[in-house]
């Protein structure tokens, strides 16, 4: 039977981390518009195993995500499956936004996802070098016929959810996204519950 949580606002700039059970839902529901969430995922069994962009872009055989699609680990493990997909519109090119790449902006002291989550992580022993990759839901990165990025305004429009679902029990990682830039100009809150399946 599933047991929806209330839904958690996190505030702009902001993290947290979840477990999750397998056979549970994460939901990310964008509550204002425009707004990324980068989602860190990780083996609860052993959090060494981490979502790799690298690899479900190999198995899926594209750079974008759809329903029933699989996030793989580096060992080829499902660490969960895309159930629902109000956008269509997600990046897993690009890392957590750091205080390091901010710096080299000349932006001291930003807050980042980078930092967030290791704040959010580390009462799971998980370090901020473990911290690499992350599907960034709602970020709308394109690449252009000579292989460069341009970064556009999420499409996400109020009340959007992104839900994934776990297929192992993971600990999550989830930002209310740091950069303006990502965010074009506005960095917002975003929203996440967890749908329980209990038997």
């Amino acid at each position: 039977m599933p047991v929806s949580s209330p839904t958690t606002l996190l505030a702009p700039k902001t993290g947290t981390a979840v477990q999750l059970r397998r056979g549970d839902t994460l939901a990310i529901i964008d509550t204002v518009g425009g707004q990324v969430a980068d989602l860190a995922l990780f083996s609860a069994a052993d959090v060494l195993e981490s979502f790799s962009p690298g690899r479900t872009i190999d198995y899926l055989e594209r750079i974008k995500v759809r329903v029933d699609d699989a996030l793989y680990s580096q060992r080829s493990n499902e660490l969960a499956v895309i159930t629902r997909d109000d956008v269509g519109v997600h990046d897993m090119l690009l890392a957590p936004c750091s205080q390091a790449m901010f710096a080299k902006r000349g932006e001291f002291g930003h807050p980042s996802c980078h930092a967030n989550l290791t704040a959010s992580l580390a009462p799971f022993g998980i370090g901020p070098h473990a911290i690499v990759a992350t599907l960034n839901v709602f970020m709308d990165v394109r690449v252009d016929p000579d292989g460069r990025i341009t970064i556009h305004p999420p499409p996400s429009r109020v009340g959007d959810r992104f839900e994934l679902r776990a297929q192992r029990d993971l600990i999550v990682g989830i930002t209310a996204c740091s950069s303006e830039l990502t965010n074009a100009g506005q960095c917002k809150p975003i929203a996440y519950e967890v749908l329980a399946q209990r038997n």
